[in-house]
């Protein structure tokens, strides 16, 4: 960005009028001007997008982390301390931001068996998985479709972190 000169810099226009008119023939005062702009520049750009930053759609990548503790998803868009190998690493950066954006209405329902659906389409980015419940058993078998097979852990840490306490579970590939 090319600035113009130390007269037509933002903050002089927040300075008052005798600074504004003195920075007409001062080369202190614009000198002084020009190094304050310099210190700005980047708080002002930051400020400029501020609007981005609770959104997770539009946000950086590096600051996805923060809104995943933001809104209660870091248990699972973290590394899994118990888990070996890369398959560990989380839930990818585009799976996080649905997840994000979509975490109030997974928090409402959390604990019956459309949210635990849901939950578990938008993390694996997979459609299709089945929740079987018997009403009065406190068991539930979660079908997962076969092109979440490669996703079994992910499912596992969902499962476990969603359902009800009290509520057993089984994970089944579907045609295994």
């Amino acid at each position: 960005m090319a600035d113009s000169g130390p007269l037509s810099a933002p903050i002089l226009k927040v300075l008052p009028e005798i600074y504004q008119v003195a920075a007409e023939t001062s080369l202190p005062l614009q000198a002084l001007l020009a190094v304050a702009e310099d210190m700005h520049r980047p708080v002002r750009e930051v400020l400029d997008r501020i609007q981005t930053v609770p959104d997770p759609g539009r946000a950086p990548s590096s600051f996805i982390p923060f809104l995943s503790r933001w809104v209660d998803l870091d248990w699972l868009t973290l590394p899994n301390p118990e888990s070996v190998g890369s398959a560990a690493a989380g839930v990818p950066v585009a799976r996080q931001r649905d997840l994000i954006a979509c975490a109030a209405t997974l928090s409402a329902r959390r604990g019956t068996v459309d949210g635990l659906t849901r939950f578990l389409h938008l993390a694996t980015g997979i459609p299709g998985f089945t929740i079987e419940s018997v009403p009065g058993e406190f068991h539930i078998k979660v079908v997962v479709p076969s092109a979440a097979a490669g996703q079994l852990e992910l499912v596992r840490r969902i499962v476990k972190g969603i359902k009800p306490a009290h509520v057993t579970d089984e994970i089944e590939v579907a045609g295994a």
